[in-house]
């Protein structure tokens, strides 16, 4: 099936001005829900906090949550790319070349790091600490490496419609924000998950 439009984190999305605050906003959503995901850590206000602000009326006039610093951060780093895609390559300053997309998380990665879960490492219990396994101090280079996911969607072949609808989960939307988000119904939002789970299970058969 040919593709004819993008979803807009397609690595053949071009990055313009139009289209640069809506990339840095499921970006650095992206991002929370992966930090919540892999390590337990309460942000889940930060979440909320973006999908409120991505989600706000045009005449909404009130302040924005603290978490939209964050897409802000992923905003600000594209824009020192504008004109080329989000699948070209950068390099990164620790000399690796990766592309423009997954230098973007981890710039986003990084302030979140910084400015949100740095002060929650020392708040978990004694009993917690006890019991702990000792976490593993990964740098820039190795942290949320999302060039994988980006090897195995690549394989998945999917259409620019699945693509959406998979970046949407990956942002930790729910089914019903997905169909809000996508303006789509939900049944079509089922079959479009149903084909993503039987390409998802081809693909990692392949692996």
């Amino acid at each position: 099936m040919k593709r004819v439009n993008k979803g807009i984190l397609d690595n053949d999305m071009v990055i313009s001005a139009e289209n640069i605050q809506k990339m840095g906003e499921v970006i650095a959503l992206t991002c929370i829900k992966t930090v919540i995901v892999r390590s337990g850590k309460d942000l889940h206000y930060l979440y909320k906090g973006l999908l409120r602000d991505m989600n706000r009326l045009k005449d909404d006039y009130s302040p924005f949550s603290n978490a939209y610093d964050i897409a802000q951060e992923a905003m600000l780093f594209l824009c020192q790319h504008i004109g080329e895609k989000l699948g070209d390559n950068c390099i990164t300053k620790y000399g690796k070349v990766v592309t423009i997309k997954s230098a973007c998380y981890r710039c986003a990665d990084n302030y979140l790091q910084k400015q949100y879960t740095r002060h929650l490492s020392n708040t978990i219990s004694l009993d917690e600490r006890i019991t702990a396994k000792p976490e593993t101090i990964l740098d820039d280079e190795h942290k949320n490496d999302y060039t994988v996911v980006d090897g195995l969607i690549s394989k998945m072949k999917l259409t620019t419609a699945e693509y959406e609808t998979l970046c949407a989960y990956m942002a930790g939307l729910t089914y019903l924000e997905v169909t809000w988000f996508l303006n789509v119904n939900r049944t079509t939002i089922w079959r479009r998950r149903m084909s993503l789970q039987r390409k998802y299970a081809l693909a990692t058969n392949s692996l």
